[in-house]
């Protein structure tokens, strides 16, 4: 009963504070100061001074609001919350203290004011007279900067750029499309387009809603659908002609790019790798899952014409012999690492192993492309099944129920995915397949998470500890936070909301919170809980995200635009890059250039927004609603 009272009063408060909100808004307080926006902060290292980790951008009013505040003390800290008036609204006590967090090597009390959900802008938290930044308590606390983590691929087109110069001059022939530039170095990837497109494509077919989302808001902006056919533009291009396998990498041909390609008409310039399997697969799922939605939102024709394409990649990728680049191969280490796993690549000294190895610790029987292939027949299998080819499904289900990675949930990233595939499963779920096994996988993992996120800093998603990574390679340095750590906790997320989507859907309301807060405490790091002190996004437009990366690796698109994501904290390689700490100098989640663009922690990247966008949608459109149902 006292549960029941408590959820009905938290509601209440916030529907008393929407009213109050409203006449505020209305003007029937006439004489009430205007709360000023502040000035955005810097991001030099010096935000970290202060003793507050927090979202910048501010909290929905039912999630659980928890702020990190770093002391030595060790008695219970005395915690005021404040409105921009100053007057003291809520006030607690904090006992949750953790000493020497492995991640970030701080010592903290986490600050938990989730009971107080009234509405307003300018809050801020007090303990002992010192103040944290400003935040919101909203229904809507990223406004239009949830708009401008889509428009980076729109930012990020390119159209005409011609690509002739080919490592070893293995080849002759000269190509030309339209692409959205990868990274900080321009080019073309072609794993890592297809990771953005599923990441976008999930959550349309998820929420088809999602479609327009961004278009509605302004016309200046893409439909979902239409940026996902600009962005394929390349994928049949890729297998050159007398090809069966695709290529890997495309590098504009300018020189200021950072992935040199030795060899290359006996220059360091930028280049065109060989091809090999991995990218060939990527090329069938990606125009398989696009056959489905070309069905939908647009013409059958090209439906079918995407579909036979993917059919017979597929096809070319099973039947040619399996090929693996090393990095020579690729044209550099750029967009090759870690594509296969960490053996690749030894830290220190810094060197290079056979990427094609599996390592000590793998599994014999798994390869490097196990996971592509499982993706590719799922998404393959699901377009058939949509586009009417019976026979087709029919044999490409009995392939895929007897893959060694069926149903597999763990992490995922462009290098490993056969996560994707099983996510995919559970939003079309196909008639005649049992994916009971497929739900559990997804709450054993989604309880895995929430578990890490209890132990340190509160929007880690994955073990600090774990040696998951190590390949004898000065293990004892932390490992965990490889290149792109912001996106692989974007991607646990996503797992979360499939947790959360199958609960809600099933009426179990308390547990889709649980795991909706999951969520939206990764986007809290996101936004600035987190060692580093830093929203990991440009804000330029958005004062009231006071300390947000203000420099990136980006030579395409100016960092006064919004919505950038930088790759984040990065202990995992030795990477040569200047601007970073010294190897091993720092825990993992200070991995990180405080001042300078080094690529290392601050290049921009194409599947980290992709993954940033979807979980936006998500903690803003759908969330929520998620959490109200629970104190219904």
């Amino acid at each position: 009963m006292k549960n029941i009272i408590f959820r009905k009063v938290r509601i209440l408060n916030a529907v008393v504070s929407i009213v109050i909100s409203s006449v505020l808004l209305l003007g029937c307080s006439g004489n009430t100061p205007t709360k000023k926006l502040p000035t955005p902060g810097p991001d030099d290292g010096s935000q970290m001074k202060s003793p507050f980790r927090l979202n910048y951008a501010g909290y929905l009013p039912l999630q659980e609001k928890l702020v990190v505040f770093i002391t030595e003390e060790n008695s219970p800290i005395k915690w005021e919350l404040k409105n921009y008036k100053g007057r003291t609204v809520a006030k607690g006590v904090s006992e949750k203290r953790r000493v020497n967090d492995h991640a970030s090597g701080d010592t903290f009390f986490l600050l938990d004011f989730s009971d107080f959900t009234r509405l307003g802008e300018g809050y801020y938290l007090s303990v002992n007279g010192q103040n944290s930044s400003p935040f919101d308590i909203s229904d809507n606390p990223y406004g239009d900067l949830k708009y401008e983590f889509f428009d980076f691929f729109k930012d990020h087109r390119r159209t005409g750029d011609v690509f002739n110069r080919y490592v070893d001059n293995w080849t002759d022939h000269s190509v030309s499309f339209s692409f959205v530039a990868d990274a900080g170095d321009q080019g073309y990837y072609t794993v890592n387009a297809a990771e953005a497109q599923w990441q976008l494509i999930s959550i349309l077919e998820a929420y088809p809603e999602f479609n327009e989302y961004f278009y509605s808001h302004s016309k200046q902006m893409a439909k979902v659908y239409d940026e996902l056919v600009f962005m394929s533009d390349p994928l049949d291009k890729v297998i050159f002609p007398g090809q069966t396998l695709a290529v890997a990498k495309l590098h504009t041909n300018s020189n200021t790019t950072y992935a040199l390609c030795p060899g290359a008409d006996g220059n360091s310039g930028s280049c065109v790798s060989k091809p090999e399997t991995k990218a060939t697969y990527a090329v069938a799922r990606t125009l398989a899952a696009m056959a489905r939605l070309h069905q939908r939102y647009g013409s059958e024709q090209i439906s079918k014409t995407d579909f036979l394409y993917a059919k017979k990649t597929l096809k070319n990728a099973e039947q040619t012999p399996y090929v693996c680049l090393t990095w020579e191969g690729f044209g550099g280490e750029g967009g090759y690492y870690p594509n296969n796993d960490n053996w690749s690549l030894w830290r220190n000294p810094r060197t290079h192993r056979d990427p094609c190895a599996s390592g000590p610790a793998a599994d014999p029987k798994d390869n490097n492309i196990n996971d592509d292939h499982y993706a590719a027949l799922v998404e393959v299998y699901l377009a058939a099944i949509k586009l009417g080819f019976a026979d087709d499904a029919k044999d490409l289900k009995q392939k895929i129920e007897n893959h060694p990675h069926h149903l597999r949930i763990d992490q995922f990233y462009w290098g490993a995915i056969s996560t994707e595939a099983t996510l995919s499963l559970l939003t079309h779920r196909p008639e005649g397949m049992d994916l009971s096994q497929a739900e559990r996988n997804v709450f054993s993992y989604a309880d895995k998470v929430l578990a890490y996120q209890d132990v340190g800093y509160p929007g880690v998603t994955f073990d600090t500890k774990s040696n998951e990574w190590d390949s004898n390679d000065e293990d004892d340095k932390d490992n965990n936070f490889r290149w792109g750590s912001n996106r692989m906790q974007l991607n646990d997320a996503r797992i979360l909301m499939v947790a959360a989507k199958i609960k809600y859907d099933s009426g179990q309301f308390k547990e889709a919170a649980k795991y909706t807060n999951g969520v939206l405490r990764v986007m809290d790091q996101m936004s600035g809980t987190n060692a580093v002190a830093l929203a990991m996004y440009t804000a330029g437009t958005y004062p009231k995200i006071e300390h947000a990366v203000k420099r990136t690796h980006d030579k395409l698109v100016p960092d006064a635009e919004s919505g950038k994501l930088v790759v984040g904290p990065n202990n995992w390689t030795n990477s040569r890059d200047k601007a970073m700490p010294a190897f091993g100098s720092q825990p993992g989640m200070k991995s990180f250039v405080l001042k300078g663009t080094g690529w290392a922690s601050r290049e921009i990247y194409i599947d980290g927004n992709a993954s940033l966008t979807a979980v936006a949608y998500f903690a803003t459109e759908i969330a929520p609603k998620y959490l109200e149902s629970s104190v219904k």
